[in-house]
């Protein structure tokens, strides 16, 4: 909204509420009944539907509180709906409806504010709470059951009022994809700051590396994977008490899960976009032997482990219940991809060579480098030394050399030999590289498979399935009340 917006509506509310007066004042120099209703017109600056108040009388004196009760009614009157849980008999006279609860949380009245004493036989209302004691609440339950109408008299039964709460999963997806759309776009200085980490990675490798090496395709799958899990990895559990509550009535898992995914994948798109551009852009610049290949298919794949990455975070942030924790355990996620993609250290051993599966680095390379072809690598050069000159007097029995004539003879050989003294560059078979950093089972294990893309694909795609589940399981436990199928 504009300034303008924000300036009337708080105006408003201010009159309202009767706290124009102190409109400049610290909140620790007001009362304790100004207080309250300052934290009241902050929740109103959203115009909600509905407004729940725990108590709000009982720490105000009794003028205080007429006057308090009195702005609830204007608000009523203005469409708000006001639901206040109070111990108080005398704020009964400010309600609509009324509902009293007997100890145990059952209902025992449910009906207008000024017919309830009738109900109880009581003259007084405070004689109302000596009824509904242990010993009297029975017989209140068991009459409330008696004359609450049938669900036929009603024209709602229990699977109607479930059904009322439900909605379409489209809607639900489209709705909550465009509430968290709009809640990552009015935070500009976080979203500028995510997203401009593409370009910021991408900069950095061009600086070092001047050639298309193999390292360039293990850093562009390492680089996805961060902007991944570090969009997603806070998205769930910074909003765990909303999701809670917006969980017990009707948020279904499939449409809210799919709604984070659908939004970071967008972040995931632009992210990929910058950072493969920059790259072939760069590389494409001053006649190197070897340019970035097939960009589109380079962002594309990068695109494909991004969103597999958020997924990754996603369900990090899904298991954790504090933010603090999710940023500890990042950096254990990302270190094992770093290390188990081929490039920093040479996978052997079986175990290790199974391990390395589980993580979407190994197949990230190994896309990027099918992807690539063709890179600079650096092999041995095989260099002549200079040819010495050797003056022999001794022949090869150890005796001396001896012309015609009885002199002896000196003569002179030229040795020449080779030796690996230095090495040059060479463009290699990207994958062919990779895979001589592999364990041999590699191949062994799937055939003709071993270093092609379908491998790729399949296994990213098999560790994203997991990932999606494991959101799921996760989610689920954290539901407050067990929901009916």
């Amino acid at each position: 909204p504009s300034e303008e917006i924000i300036e009337s509506k708080t105006e408003q509310l201010l009159q309202d509420l009767n706290i124009k007066g102190i409109r400049d004042s610290l909140v620790s120099d007001i009362s304790g009944g100004q207080r309250k209703r300052v934290s009241i017109a902050i929740e109103l600056l959203t115009d909600p539907l509905i407004l729940f108040l725990d108590e709000p009388t009982s720490p105000l004196d009794p003028q205080t509180i007429e006057e308090f009760l009195g702005i609830l009614q204007n608000l009523a009157k203005k469409g708000t709906t006001v639901v206040m849980v109070t111990h108080k008999p005398e704020d009964l006279e400010y309600m609509d409806e009324v509902i009293f609860m007997a100890e145990g949380g059952s209902v025992v009245y449910h009906g207008d504010a000024g017919s309830y004493t009738q109900y109880f036989d009581v003259e007084k209302p405070v004689q109302v709470y000596g009824e509904l004691t242990k010993n009297g609440a029975p017989r209140w339950v068991a009459k409330f059951k008696r004359e609450q109408p049938s669900s036929g008299e009603t024209g709602h039964s229990e699977q109607d009022i479930r059904k009322l709460s439900g909605t379409n999963p489209f809607d639900q997806w489209r709705w909550l994809t465009l509430r968290y759309f709009r809640i990552k776009m009015n935070d500009l200085a976080n979203t500028s700051i995510t997203i401009g980490q593409a370009p910021i990675i991408a900069i950095l490798i061009c600086i070092v590396f001047d050639k298309v090496v193999l390292t360039i395709p293990f850093l562009m799958a390492i680089s996805a994977i961060w902007f991944g899990v570090n969009n997603a990895a806070r998205e769930i559990v910074g909003e765990l008490p909303i999701y809670k509550r917006e969980r017990m009535f009707n948020v279904q898992l499939l449409p809210y899960v799919i709604s984070k995914l659908t939004v970071l994948s967008i972040f995931s798109i632009v992210q990929s976009i910058m950072f493969v551009s920059i790259i072939w852009v760069w590389y494409s610049i001053g006649g190197r032997e070897i340019n970035l290949a097939n960009p589109l298919a380079a962002m594309v794949w990068m695109v494909c482990l991004s969103i597999s990455a958020s997924l990754m975070g996603l369900w990090l942030s899904a298991v954790a219940n504090k933010t603090e924790k999710v940023m500890a355990v990042v950096p254990i996620l990302l270190i094992p991809q770093i290390i188990l993609g081929g490039i920093i250290a040479p996978i052997s051993g079986s175990l290790v060579e199974v391990i390395s599966y589980f993580t979407l680095a190994r197949w990230g390379t190994e896309g990027f480098s099918t992807i690539q072809d063709e890179v600079i690598g650096v092999t041995p050069e095989i260099i002549d030394k200079d040819k010495v000159k050797v003056e022999l007097d001794k022949d090869a029995n150890d005796m001396p050399i001896i012309d015609g004539e009885g002199n002896p003879q000196i003569n002179s050989i030229e040795l020449g030999g080779a030796d690996n003294t230095g090495s040059k560059d060479e463009v290699i078979d990207a994958v062919d590289a990779l895979k001589d950093n592999f364990d041999e089972n590699y191949t062994t294990w799937f055939g003709d498979w071993a270093g092609t893309m379908k491998l790729d694909v399949l296994f990213v795609m098999l560790l994203s399935g997991l990932l999606f589940g494991g959101i799921l399981i996760a989610l689920k436990k954290k539901d407050a009340i067990p929901r009916k199928k």
